[in-house]
C-alpha cells in the first residue's frame, strides 16, 4: 500500500506553449515545498522521528488480499465471504497453479498479503508457501490452530465477534464456543491477535471480552460488525457506535500495552468521517485497480492503492474490493480498508502536529501489526502512542 503518495491523473503535454499548465506544475512544486517543510518540523520531536525512520525502512507495503479456500468449517451470521457467495470461485487443485500465482506477484512486486477466505488453517501448505514468499496475515476463526513450527514469526489475527453466548449464536450456529476453542488455541501465542467485531448495541460486552483475551496473553485489535441479514436491534450497524467507541476508550486506558488500534483509528472507523470526507465507495482506497467498473471510481481524485487487487479463491478473478461486488459500501465496516484510507491520506494531516502525529502513529502500528516492523518495538511504543493520540478522541469523551 503507498501511504506517501498523492494519485492524480497522468497530464501530457508540458511544453513552454502551455502557460496555464506550467503554473499549475509550479504552484504544486510550491505546495510539496511547504508540506516537506511541515513535516521537517514535525519530525523534530525525537520520538515522531523514531517512528517515521522506522516506517521509512520499511518503505511502501505494495498488497493484495487472497482468498486462500472456498472452504469454511462455519457458516457466521454476518460473515461477507458467504453472503457474497464468494465461495463459488473454488481454489485449484493443481498446486502448480499456486506456484504460479506466487510467481506472478513476486514479478508483479507485491510484498504483503491479507490472507483470508474461506479459513486459511484449512490450507496449511499453501499458508506456508505465502509465509515463505511474502509478509503476510491471516486472518482465522481460530478452530484450527497453525502450528508455531514453520510459522514462527507470522502474525495471525484471530476473529472473535462478541461474549462467549453472542459469538457461539453468529459463528458457531448456536453450537460452537468459537471464541473459547481459539482462547486455547492461541494461549499465550505471541503471534496471535484477536480482531474483535464489536457489535453496535453491546457495548457492555466490550470489557469482559478484553479481559478475556489480555489474560490469555493476546493483544487486542478492533473492526466493527456489518447486519448483512437484517437481523436490527443489538446488532443494527446503522445505528452508529457511540458507545462502543467510549468503551474501546476505556480499554487503551485499562490496557495500553495491548489493545493495538489507536483512539483515532476506531474514531475514524466509526463516525465515518475523514477530515471532509465521508466514507463511501468514492474515498475507499482498496479497490481492485484492474477492475473495469472501478475505473470511474479511479479517475474521481480520490486516493487509492494503484498495486491492490482482491482475488478470489481461484487465484485469477479479481472482484471490486476485498468484501465482494454487492455489498453496501456506506455500511462497510472493513478495519483494514477503514485505516487505509487514513494512511493513504497523509496529506489530510499536515495542518497540525497533532493531525500529523495520527497519522503516523496509524501507519506505524499498522506495520507493527503487519510484522514488517518488529513488534515488541512497536509494543514498547504503544503507550506513549496512546498517550499521543488521546487528543483525537471524539469531544465528548473530554478531550478535545
Amino acid at each position: 500500500m503507498n501511504t506517501q503518495r498523492t494519485y492524480l491523473p497522468l497530464v501530457e503535454g508540458t511544453s513552454a506553449k502551455r502557460p496555464r499548465l506550467r503554473r499549475s506544475i509550479q504552484r504544486n512544486a510550491v505546495a510539496r515545498a511547504e508540506q516537506r517543510a511541515r513535516i521537517e518540523e514535525y519530525l523534530r520531536d525525537p520520538f515522531l522521528k523514531k517512528l517515521d525512520d522506522a516506517c521509512k525502512k520499511v518503505g511502501f507495503l505494495q498488497s493484495i488480499s487472497l482468498d486462500l479456500t472456498h472452504v469454511c468449517q462455519l457458516r457466521c451470521d454476518g460473515c461477507y465471504f458467504f453472503d457474497e457467495r464468494l465461495d463459488s470461485s473454488r481454489s485449484p487443485r493443481d498446486e502448480s497453479l499456486f506456484d504460479e500465482f506466487i510467481a506472478r506477484e513476486k514479478a508483479r512486486g507485491t510484498n504483503y498479503i491479507t490472507v483470508l477466505g474461506g479459513e486459511p488453517s484449512l490450507k496449511l501448505d499453501r499458508l506456508k508457501k505465502l509465509y515463505d514468499n511474502f509478509s503476510i496475515l491471516p486472518v482465522t476463526n481460530g478452530l484450527r490452530k497453525i502450528p508455531r513450527e514453520g510459522f514462527e514469526d507470522m502474525p495471525i489475527g484471530v476473529s472473535v465477534w462478541g461474549d462467549h453466548a453472542l459469538d457461539t449464536e453468529l459463528r458457531g450456529g448456536g453450537k460452537i464456543d468459537v471464541f473459547a476453542r481459539a482462547l486455547g488455541n492461541y494461549r499465550d501465542d505471541p503471534r496471535a491477535a484477536f480482531y474483535y467485531t464489536a457489535t453496535s448495541g453491546n457495548a457492555r460486552m466490550i470489557e469482559p471480552v478484553v479481559d478475556e483475551i489480555v489474560a490469555n496473553g493476546n493483544l487486542v485489535y478492533f473492526s466493527f460488525y456489518e447486519d448483512k441479514a437484517g437481523r436490527g436491534g443489538d446488532l443494527d450497524s446503522l445505528r452508529g457506535y457511540d458507545e462502543v467507541l467510549h468503551e474501546i476508550y476505556r480499554m487503551i486506558d485499562k490496557y495500553p500495552s495491548k489493545v493495538v488500534s489507536t483512539a483515532y483509528a476506531a474514531r475514524v472507523a466509526t463516525t465515518d468521517k475523514l477530515f471532509g470526507l465521508t466514507w463511501g465507495y468514492d474515498v475507499c482506497p482498496i479497490i481492485s485497480s484492474n477492475y473495469e467498473k472501478n475505473f470511474a471510481r479511479m479517475r474521481n481524485g480520490q486516493p487509492y492503492s494503484p498495486h491492490f487487487r482482491a482475488y478470489s479463491p481461484d487465484l485469477t478473478t479479481v472482484r471490486r474490493c476485498t468484501v465482494g461486488e454487492d455489498s453496501d459500501c456506506g455500511n462497510c465496516h472493513n478495519a483494514y480498508a477503514r485505516h487505509t484510507w487514513i494512511l493513504i491520506n497523509r496529506d489530510l494531516h499536515l495542518d497540525t502536529k497533532q493531525d500529523f502525529t495520527n497519522w503516523l502513529t496509524a501507519l506505524y502500528m499498522f506495520y507493527a501489526g503487519a510484522g514488517v516492523i518488529n513488534l515488541q518495538e512497536g509494543l514498547a511504543n504503544l503507550p506513549e502512542i496512546h498517550r499521543r493520540t488521546r487528543a483525537a478522541r471524539i469531544p465528548d469523551e473530554g478531550v478535545a
